[in-house]
């Protein structure tokens, strides 16, 4: 079947996508020979055609100046768009067919899927075969009953094989559905029968995912696992399961660097129902079973569970050449949880542990790589299980953990939409001219080697060219150009304009000329408003004191309107301080970000009427105590008015040198609890002192507990004045004469 026949069935396909594979394979050989062209869904109209310009970017030459008379040479059909230009979109679509299918069906690696998919009506199709022969379920320490004596055999060798048919679909630019069906085979000789087969397994699933920026991506997922009945071909609905998938993926090339790689992360909660295919096989010998519970080695030949389990999924994925050869890497686990309440008996017929006496969490590496050799869409891949644990320790509720498997696959995917076809233009050729130079530019950073993209790239003594935008490497191409002279200014935003030339003479052909730019400043600038913190009434004339990350001082002054701008700070955390007549000191922090402003609104309280906090010659006193939260250092947000009065009467009287901070308590309680209980207060009230604009080196805290009593501890409002913070001056400036502190 040809590329074109595969994309209108896949068309019809788009409609039954979360069918099992199975009636979408059948449908394809039915109608293999009756495939009509011309159907599915209408291609985006394309974008209307333009008049010839000058080129607007890097990759299109611009067209130099008319050298001859206006007589013309015949119409000419117009080449198709370069690459790199606007295509409406198809560069994009056409990229994301490289998405294949994981072996539950939908797009990702091997065993977890991505939170995102391909393009709305593309369809991608997956077989998947698998293979690995090991002697790991008979040992020593977990013998297997041999099925013709019943002798305990400890060696064996299980050979593995199998396969997985998936399709998927992107149904809207939000949900995609996809489906897989499976078989396998295992066959060991230590078991009787030998050869244990899977017929039919299906998983049907839908994907709702969305982008949350350029990198990230986040999706949920709803799966329904159709589990195939033992011994028998056909559908068990006793075993029915479901999944249920929360997925996210940091594809870290849509970061402006393009970094080619990505990183998906699946949690899923399975209600695993696949034990309860063995019901039959299990029942007593009255009910036509066997009577005892199956072995281990058909355990895992039939691949069942008999609990649920929380997966967990971790991978990345590196995009190599061109995308054309991607390796990855998994990490799976696999969390047992016996929501079935199961009862598990250790003397069960293989002798294996139980959940309740053994925990075993299987684990596995997976470790592979997709290739897509010759068309697009088409790819192979190879992959390798590694089985970490539950390779040799076992539980009856879980199948076991093969040591190694070995994947092969081929995926092939399709759009169901085609290419609109090149917009043919007509454009007259002006009279024949001398053949003209290149001039390649590389616009990029004084003293440095990188490349500044988006720099636009003007023509300044040639006003009749277009300007031009230099790519992401920096480097930009003006196309064909006559001899003479030629000037360019240069913009780029962080970089100052700058400006480079050079000359083309009739014997030049390819010119290289290089621009180098001055990057700007990396400051910021900090704005915003000081207002009355009650009545939101602007606060002129405040002193604005900005201490930033380097910590260097920047000072200014606000308006009549109580607004300030402090330019050229350095980016990072800094703290703004700001005093005003008959205002408290108000203390804010905040970051800078650069080359913006960033704004800094801050309220500063009026000065009370009556002044709870008064300076004397050797202590601050406070009218006020400070308010605990009871028996603890947690100052209470009643006395933060208080608190904020202290710190302004300290910021505002720098002739005393240092403080000491006293906590003393009552005598309730022993002296060693209180002497620690007051340095605790002590050291609390600093603490919210420095946060709030005081230096830290003109406070010192100390808690004395009950040693130093005001008056006797009799009553209980004589305890309430021993328990107090006291302010004492233990270092000061003389204080200028005939003024005030203040």
């Amino acid at each position: 079947m040809d590329n074109k026949a595969f994309a209108t069935l896949a068309r019809r396909a788009l409609a039954v996508a979360t069918l099992p594979l199975c009636l979408l394979a059948a449908e394809s050989a039915a109608h293999a020979q009756n495939v009509t062209f011309g159907g599915g869904a209408e291609p985006p109209a394309p974008p209307p055609p333009a008049p010839a310009p000058a080129p607007a970017d890097a990759s299109k030459p611009a067209p130099p100046a008319p050298a001859g008379g206006p007589a013309a040479a015949p119409a000419a059909e117009a080449p198709p768009p370069a690459a790199g230009e606007d295509d409406g979109g198809w560069s994009e679509r056409e990229r994301q067919l490289g998405e294949s299918n994981s072996l539950a069906g939908g797009t990702g690696l091997l065993h977890m899927q991505h939170a995102q998919s391909g393009e709305p009506g593309q369809f991608r199709l997956g077989f998947t075969t698998e293979y690995f022969s090991a002697g790991f379920l008979c040992t020593s320490t977990y013998p297997c009953p041999n099925p013709q004596t019943g002798a305990a055999l400890t060696s064996d060798n299980m050979t593995h094989i199998g396969g997985t048919i998936s399709a998927s679909a992107t149904i809207t630019k939000w949900l995609e559905g996809y489906a897989a069906t499976s078989a396998q085979a295992n066959s060991d000789s230590a078991n009787r029968p030998s050869l244990l087969q899977v017929l039919g397994d299906t998983d049907l699933g839908l994907k709702g995912y969305g982008k949350i920026n350029n990198v990230f991506w986040a999706a949920g997922e709803a799966e329904l696992w159709l589990i195939n009945g033992t011994g028998s071909v056909g559908l068990d609905g006793s075993g029915t399961s479901a999944k249920f998938r929360a997925l996210g993926t940091a594809d870290l090339r849509g970061m402006e660097s393009h970094t080619p790689l990505r990183f998906s992360l699946n949690t899923t909660y399975s209600l695993d129902n696949s034990g309860q295919v063995l019901q039959s096989t299990e029942a007593p010998v009255n009910q036509g079973g066997r009577g005892t519970s199956v072995t281990r080695i058909e355990r895992f030949g039939l691949d069942v569970n008999r609990v649920d389990h929380f997966d967990i999924n971790i991978g990345g994925e590196f995009f190599a050449v061109d995308e054309k050869i991607r390796p990855f890497i998994e990490y799976s686990m696999l969390i047992p949880i016996n929501r079935q309440n199961y009862e598990c008996k250790l003397n069960n017929v293989s002798h294996d542990n139980c959940l309740a006496t053994d925990s075993v969490v299987p684990q596995k590496l997976t470790i592979g790589s997709r290739f897509f050799p010759w068309k697009r869409g088409f790819s192979v891949m190879a992959a390798l299980d590694i089985g970490i644990t539950g390779v040799a320790n076992f539980i009856e509720e879980l199948a076991p953990t093969p040591p190694w498997t070995l994947y092969i696959g081929a995926g092939w995917a399709v759009d169901t939409q085609d290419r609109p076809p090149t917009v043919v233009t007509k454009v007259e050729k002006v009279a024949a001219r001398p053949v003209g130079s290149h001039i390649h530019g590389l616009v990029h950073e004084k003293d440095k080697t990188d490349g500044i993209p988006n720099a636009i790239v003007a023509f300044d003594n040639h006003p009749d060219l277009t300007s031009l935008a230099t790519g992401t490497d920096g480097r930009f191409n003006t196309g064909e150009l006559l001899a003479g002279d030629y000037k360019f200014v240069i913009h780029a935003d962080g970089y100052k304009d700058g400006a480079c030339d050079t000359s083309l003479t009739k014997a030049a052909t390819d010119v290289q000329l290089d621009c180098a730019l001055e990057a700007l400043p990396r400051v910021g600038t900090i704005v915003g408003h000081v207002r009355d913190a009650a009545s939101q009434a602007p606060v002129p004339n405040a002193t604005i004191t900005i201490v930033d990350s380097a910590n260097h001082e920047l000072r200014v002054s606000s308006d009549a309107d109580g607004a300030f701008k402090v330019e050229n700070v350095p980016p990072g955390a800094f703290t703004m301080k700001v005093i005003a007549d008959n205002y408290l000191t108000g203390v804010q922090t905040g970051a800078v970000r650069v080359r913006q402003d960033n704004p800094s609104e801050i309220g500063i309280m009026p000065k009370p009427k009556n002044a709870l906090v008064q300076v004397g010659a050797k202590e601050i006193t406070i009218k006020q105590q400070v308010q605990f939260a009871v028996d603890s250092a947690v100052i209470l947000p009643e006395s933060f008015g208080l608190m904020t009065e202290i710190a302004d009467t300290l910021i505002r009287t720098p002739r005393i040198l240092k403080v000491e901070v006293q906590g003393h308590t009552d005598n309730t309680g022993t002296p060693e609890h209180n002497r620690i209980l007051s340095d605790q207060r002590a050291n609390a009230v600093r603490d919210w002192l420095t946060a709030h604009g005081v230096q830290p080196d003109r406070l010192v805290a100390r808690g004395y507990g009950q040693e130093k009593p005001i008056v006797p501890n009799v009553t209980a409002a004589m305890k309430a004045k021993n328990r107090r913070v006291q302010f004492i001056i233990v270092e000061q400036e003389k204080a200028p004469a005939g003024k005030s502190p203040f």
